[in-house]
């Protein structure tokens, strides 16, 4: 498995463990920029990929429909 998969699975398992810890709160939606922006920050080139992946992701973990996250993330 290449790095950059290494800390996509990272990425997702953090923003995972955000939800069952903080639910949908400020903290929860703190810690997926924190997330976002290390990926963006780590792979630059990869931006656009990469905010679409958070929000499919979230949309996997049950957060919001797809139509709802336009804007939030």
């Amino acid at each position: 498995m290449s790095e950059q998969l290494s800390d996509y699975e990272l990425a997702f398992n953090e923003i995972r463990h955000a939800l069952q810890e903080h639910g949908e709160s400020e903290s929860f939606w703190e810690a997926c920029d924190e997330v976002e922006e290390r990926l963006i920050d780590q792979y630059p080139e990869d931006e656009t990929a990469i905010i679409e992946l958070v929000a499919t992701w979230l949309v996997k973990l049950g957060v919001h429909s797809e139509g709802s996250l336009q804007g939030m993330v």
